[in-house]
């Protein structure tokens, strides 16, 4: 797609596009929810990396990545695959979550949901995997007109008994009691 084209999930939820924050010229990919009149994005994909006027593309590359390209064709962001995809497809589903997956298998090689912003859906999760280290959890915003990389960060730490933390620049700020195997 190429700003400002987007697309709409199947059930009309979520769309999928370019857009500006508020008080911004900066162009960013991104999700929002479709059918509320003020844009609420809940996952940006060049987050710290805007694009500066409207000649950005949403693609999939040769290789099967999910890219954003400027106008010059520069990669601004990647889903960053491990190996390369022949025929790889995206889509977006109904819950939110953007997927990148072989054409050949249907396997999801790639989701948004794995890789979140800000915001946190139903369906998606928040771990960490101990043995690889990979996290997934939430960032903020820098601010209101500015998605790139912010302060906060809330995920899952393991050193002990899990536990659910809120980090300030990378130090604790908040933390749940530990996992019982219930809830927190």
């Amino acid at each position: 797609i190429t700003d400002p084209e987007s697309v709409v999930s199947n059930g009309g939820d979520f769309k999928l596009g370019f857009f500006s924050p508020a008080n911004s010229t900066d162009r960013y990919v991104g999700i929002w929810y479709a059918q509320i009149s003020v844009p609420t994005v809940i996952w940006v994909a060049n987050r710290n990396k805007p694009l500066k006027n409207s000649s950005g593309i949403l693609t999939i590359s040769e290789d099967g990545d999910l890219v954003v390209l400027d106008g010059q064709k520069k990669v601004l962001w990647s889903s960053n695959l491990s190996s390369s995809v022949v025929n790889s497809s995206a889509q977006l589903l109904d819950s939110g979550n953007l997927i990148l997956q072989g054409n050949t298998t249907g396997t999801i090689i790639w989701e948004s949901f794995q890789n979140p912003s800000d915001t946190f859906l139903e369906k998606m999760k928040i771990s960490t995997d101990v043995r690889t280290g990979k996290k997934v959890q939430l960032t903020s915003w820098k601010s209101p007109s500015d998605p790139s990389i912010g302060n906060f960060s809330a995920g899952i730490d393991v050193r002990n008994l899990p536990e659910f933390f809120v980090w300030n620049d990378g130090s604790p700020y908040w933390r749940s009691s530990p996992w019982n195997s219930q809830v927190f």
